[in-house]
């Protein structure tokens, strides 16, 4: 495979981030609705991206180069990630300094090393991103240990070893979940509780790099839409923290967006040259470029929209708009200056920060 191929910037990844962000977006601003009740899988589309995205720049690099760069690695994930959530965490403690909200200081701590999955942080939908985090660091020391002592990469032994470890992850929940099992809503962040997308997602990296995915990709479609069509059923008939979805429900719907990943990465070659084709029509190109360009900003739509919902309460729009909070006028608003914040906190603080990143850590 030729490294250019590795690197470049894929636009189905892009979409499948809008779709991910914008399922997010519906499950936090209605009360009620197909959207809502479909929206918190957003989250594991999120870490399937991440999975397969994350783990398929160190195993395209170590398959192109035969060697990985850890601290690179290290340094250009917290570029991407920690100006953007500390400006948004100093934020939140202004306005709630500002409008006299009460933080307890283990809340602040919380947010602040990243244990908001294991111990409450100040905002409700930050545990994602400590999720993501502990991810970030494990896979990094495990991919160091194993670089330094050499260890040889037997494609079918690795293979199953990531197998068995989402097994694994499986089981804990199980058990975890049983005690609950009579209960109609059951809850829970725990990074071993929820790793079940991003380990799916690196699981296939390692395919796409080293195994028969990549030529699966245009043969195997009838597949990966079967998964993806049995998650979206799953979806559909098992609500969020009911004991079914909790334990194998949970699989099933990564599975899919992992099935739903595949069919996009087949399709990048057409999405490629619809974006840079003269042929194709100009509302196509826009459209195209409008949900890639939320696609890229994902990641700050994502840590400003409840800050956005709040500040429309605060400031009585919902009310001097004579809507119902949750409903679909003051949904519709939330989503909207959602998008248009995080688009904006994207533009002014985390695009000239990678630039820079991408020129100093290329």
């Amino acid at each position: 495979m030729n490294p250019s191929d590795t690197v470049r910037h894929k636009v189905s990844l892009d979409l499948l981030r809008a779709l991910a962000i914008l399922l997010v977006l519906g499950r936090h601003s209605f009360s009620s609705g197909l959207w809502h009740r479909l929206g918190w899988s957003g989250v594991d589309l999120f870490f399937v991206i991440s999975g397969f995205l994350v783990s398929g720049l160190m195993f395209g690099e170590l398959k192109n180069t035969g060697n990985m760069r850890i601290g690179r690695f290290l340094v250009r994930r917290a570029l991407k990630i920690y100006p953007s959530f500390y400006l948004f965490l100093l934020v939140s403690l202004l306005a709630a300094w500002c409008t006299d909200r009460s933080i307890t200081g283990l809340q602040i701590i919380s947010e602040v090393f990243y244990l908001q999955s294991y111990i409450d942080g100040m905002w409700m939908h930050t545990w994602s991103l400590s999720v993501e985090e502990h991810f970030y660091l494990i896979m990094a020391m495990v991919l160091a240990i194993w670089q330094r002592r050499g260890f040889p990469m037997n494609v079918s032994r690795t293979m199953l070893l990531l197998v068995m470890s989402l097994c694994l992850l499986i089981a804990l929940r199980f058990v975890y979940c049983w005690p609950h099992r009579g209960e109609n809503w059951f809850a829970f962040s725990a990074t071993h509780m929820r790793a079940d997308g991003i380990w799916i997602g690196i699981i296939l990296a390692y395919a796409y790099h080293f195994g028969s995915l990549q030529a699966w990709l245009n043969t195997k479609r009838w597949l990966f839409a079967s998964v993806f069509v049995i998650a979206l059923a799953t979806l559909y008939f098992f609500s969020a923290g009911s004991h079914a979805m909790n334990t194998w429900g949970m699989t099933v719907v990564c599975l899919g967006y992992g099935g739903l990943l595949c069919l996009c990465l087949g399709w990048e070659s057409q999405l490629q040259r619809w974006k840079s084709s003269e042929h194709t029509s100009a509302t196509k190109r826009r459209a195209l470029s409008v949900v890639s360009t939320i696609g890229k900003h994902s990641y700050s739509i994502y840590l400003w929209h409840l800050f956005a919902d709040n500040l429309l309460v605060k400031l009585g729009i919902f009310d001097a708009m004579g809507w119902v909070y949750g409903g679909i006028g003051a949904g519709l608003c939330t989503v909207g200056v959602s998008v248009l914040l995080g688009l904006l906190m994207g533009w002014i603080i985390e695009g000239p920060i990678l630039r820079w990143r991408n020129q100093k850590f290329a």
